[in-house]
């Protein structure tokens, strides 16, 4: 058992003034390195990194612990409305009691909805929130055939006004560009969102799944800085071809600069699929958990467990977390996210990485067993400290 969390799995939140955080492995954002070292943090920003720092009115013990920018999971679902019976969970419940300090909710929300999530997420939880627009309609009840299936459930000026009446929170597009969401429509839909991502200057995150559309039409669609999300799902007619080669659509988009989310989910997320692209040359820019009611329990439960997998699967330590943390907030423009320098608030992540041996599952049903398992035990939020509570 790890000295933090021995103190403070039960406590409360922490608003005590000053804080240090002693002797943990402190990431460097523009290195990707960890190096030992002290955290001071004072008034909710980070007050000096460095050895031997002073005492403060708080003194947490990070021997053997890793002290990283606050996670950021940039897909999942947290537009927790009560009028709306989906499975959107509370931000809370996935963010600062797992080791989150921020969360992106990806398209629970369309022109129609969206207004209410300052109201029902952002004024109700500790945990930073975000949102991408749904160019659809998701959230209201009877819709059949897609939320994006028809003409009249899409609206390019409702998504670019709702952007303009909360840039600050609203940081892009998202359309859902598959058969089960855009049903008829297909790639005009993807030719809809690519739009309003244009006209507000926002990126543009595109779900992959079961065709149509193809996906060789939605890649061709994207730009440098936008995102294709569930990137490496186990469905036929994804970014492997015949014979399991990457297909070159999805090389060629790499190369221009689109950005590779994960986003497990409950059927998004193949271990053979990765570790055939990563073969290949291929990179994971972002991993993100898709986390939902259907999905919390089971295939993917906690972002942490979704990094472990990552573990699993080859990347190190340092670049698993640079994709929670500082790409995500770059490729969506999070502000105060993904950093730990002085002056910046302190939103941070304090977590161990064990050898804990945990069998885990795909969205395929694929099980294998991890040798380095990432365990969170605090979260920063703002400078309060809020202890990690929830399974992972």
């Amino acid at each position: 058992m790890y000295k933090c969390e021995l103190i403070y799995r039960l406590r409360k939140p922490s608003t005590m003034s000053r804080i240090l955080l002693s002797g943990g492995q402190v990431y460097d954002p523009a290195s990707k390195t960890f190096s030992r070292a002290d955290v001071a943090i004072s008034h909710g920003l980070v007050e000096a990194i460095g050895t031997d720092l002073e005492v403060s009115d708080e003194h947490i013990d990070a021997e053997g612990q890793y002290i990283a920018p606050g996670f950021i999971d940039m897909h999942c679902h947290v537009f927790n409305h009560p009028l709306f019976q989906t499975s959107r969970l509370e931000a809370d419940r996935i963010g600062v009691r797992q080791g989150v300090a921020c969360v992106v909710d990806t398209g629970s929300a369309g022109p129609t909805t969206i207004d209410a999530f300052e109201t029902f997420v952002r004024d109700t939880q500790h945990t930073h929130a975000y949102a991408l627009c749904n160019i659809g309609s998701p959230g209201l009840p009877g819709i059949d055939g897609g939320h994006a299936s028809r003409p009249e459930l899409v609206s390019l000026s409702g998504t670019v006004k709702a952007i303009e009446r909360h840039p600050d929170w609203i940081l892009g597009v998202k359309v859902l560009a598959s058969s089960s969401h855009t049903g008829g429509l297909g790639i005009e839909a993807v030719r809809i969102g690519r739009k309003a991502a244009a006209l507000t200057g926002k990126p543009l995150m595109v779900h992959i799944g079961n065709a149509p559309p193809v996906i060789e039409e939605i890649l061709e669609l994207l730009r440098p800085g936008d995102i294709v999300t569930h990137s490496y799902h186990g469905k036929v007619g994804g970014v492997l071809g015949y014979g399991g080669t990457v297909i070159p659509e999805f090389r060629d988009a790499v190369d221009r600069g689109v950005i590779v989310d994960i986003a497990h989910g409950r059927s998004s997320f193949s271990f053979d699929t990765c570790a055939a692209a990563l073969d290949q040359g291929m990179p994971v820019h972002t991993i993100s958990s898709d986390l939902h009611g259907g999905n919390l329990n089971r295939y993917v439960v906690s972002l942490a467990r979704t990094m472990s997998k990552f573990r699993l699967l080859g990347l190190s330590l340092e670049d698993t977390v640079y994709a929670v943390t500082c790409k995500p907030a770059a490729t969506l423009a999070i502000p105060n996210q993904g950093t730990l320098e002085v002056g910046q608030p302190a939103n941070l992540t304090v977590f161990a990485e064990t050898d804990r041996a945990v069998e885990v599952e795909d969205a395929e049903g694929v099980v294998r067993t991890t040798s380095a398992w990432i365990e969170p035990h605090l979260t920063i939020v703002n400078g309060q400290v809020h202890s990690v509570s929830e399974t992972l």
